[in-house]
């Protein structure tokens, strides 16, 4: 008995079940990327700037009025 010519390839199956589609559009994820990451970096940055200059102004508040 002839197994191979019964059945063909799973290759083969899914190229004849499945039609090529000739108007072929790349995923929306690669057309538009998001930009997440840039946003996050920036939020962090700001975060980090006011941080440290919170802390100076407190520093020279305290130390002009309580010295």
């Amino acid at each position: 008995m002839n197994v191979e010519g019964n059945t063909p390839l799973r290759s083969n199956r899914r190229s004849e079940e499945m039609p090529v589609d000739e108007t072929y559009l790349p995923p929306r994820k690669v057309v538009h990327p998001s930009e997440q990451g840039k946003w996050t970096s920036i939020f962090y940055l700001s975060l980090l700037w006011i941080f440290i200059i919170l802390v100076i102004g407190l520093t020279v508040w305290g130390i002009k009025y309580y010295s």
